[in-house]
Order: C-alpha cells, then structure tokens, then sequence
C-alpha cells in the first residue's frame, strides 16, 4: 500500500512493500482470530527526518486499509503496549526513567 504525504514542502511516499517494517501483527488462524491488525513501519530517506507510521490492515474485502504517520512518542507507545521496545533513538526513552521510579505501562504517564 502506498500513501503520498507532504513534507516541508515535497512529497514522500510512504510504500509498505518498501519501507522497514518494525512490528507485523499476526495475520488469520483456523479459528479466524486476527482478522484486523495494525503494523508499524518506517520510512527512511536521506535528508528528511525518519517517518513512522501505522498501516491498519483488514482481512474483510469490505474494509479500506490506512496509512497514518504518527510521532516517534506515538511509535515508541504502540511498541511499548506489546511488549517490545524502539532502539533506534535511546536518547528519548523518558519511559524508561519513569519505568525505573515505578511506573508500569505508557497509559500510567
């Protein structure tokens, strides 16, 4: 799926075929479990800052699939709620610190 988005005045697209997919949501099982889900991807381009976005995808033919770019706060919350975590900027973990006084999931803050 592609998107046209702007950017400072030009355009990016973002290409789930092409971009780096950082988390894939299971897809279908026997039981028709998984039928909807959203993954997270990131489009890397020499000189724009990186975009992360959310493809909601639908395994009904009567649902429109989405791109949505969202921020790296945004990005690091998504992964945050399944368990995994977002490496690329260790800089900006603040919910680490706020892990380390106590504090359990991304809601909590």
């Amino acid at each position: 799926m592609k998107k046209s988005i702007t950017h400072n005045e030009g355009k990016i697209v973002l290409d789930t075929d092409r971009d780096a997919c950082i988390y894939y949501a299971p897809r279908g099982s026997p039981d028709g479990a998984y039928v909807r889900g959203k993954d997270l991807y990131v489009h890397v381009e020499g000189g724009v800052p990186d975009v992360y976005y959310i493809h909601s995808w639908s395994m009904d033919p009567g649902e429109d699939e989405l791109l949505h770019p969202v921020s790296i706060v945004s990005a690091e919350e998504f992964l945050e709620i399944r368990g995994l975590m977002l490496t690329a900027y260790p800089e900006q973990k603040g919910s680490l610190a706020l892990r380390s006084y106590g504090y359990g999931i991304a809601e909590e803050f």
